[in-house]
């Protein structure tokens, strides 16, 4: 199991979800950034979403890590 970066980027009051430097959607409300990412990845890797590992880092206007 690999662990995926999602950068959580704060524009036009949405959030901007990167996983591993590419951009796959925006949300609206902060706890959806895990949700989606941790979903798109278990689809795309074809994972339970219970192995999913993540590492989130915000990023953007206020520059601070999650």
């Amino acid at each position: 199991m690999a662990t995926h970066e999602v950068q959580a980027v704060r524009e036009r009051g949405a959030w901007q979800v990167f996983i591993d430097g590419f951009l796959v959607t925006e949300v609206t409300r902060w706890p959806s950034v895990g949700f989606v990412a941790r979903e798109f990845v278990a689809l795309t890797e074809d994972v339970p979403v219970g192995e999913v590992d993540l590492a989130i880092r915000v990023v953007g206007r206020n520059q601070y890590l999650v």
